[in-house]
């Protein structure tokens, strides 16, 4: 079974969770953003999609806090 990721832009509505998972994503030391609502909301849709257009990282094999390897 696969599934589609559906792309953040395509989420229609829902303007202040786009808006704080924007805001996270442009100041990190804001530590998340709690993501709540009724089934059908597009939550994990949303933070899906966020996750696909995030850039890649490089971490330390099988470390679960995705550490950094220079540190």
């Amino acid at each position: 079974m696969t599934s589609t990721i559906y792309p953040f832009v395509a989420i229609v509505g829902q303007e202040q969770m786009k808006l704080s998972l924007y805001l996270n994503l442009i100041n990190p030391t804001l530590s998340g953003v709690l993501i709540r609502g009724e089934k059908g909301t597009a939550k994990s849709t949303a933070v899906r999609a966020l996750a696909d257009i995030l850039p890649m990282i490089t971490v330390v094999k099988d470390c679960p806090f995705q550490l950094d390897p220079s540190d």
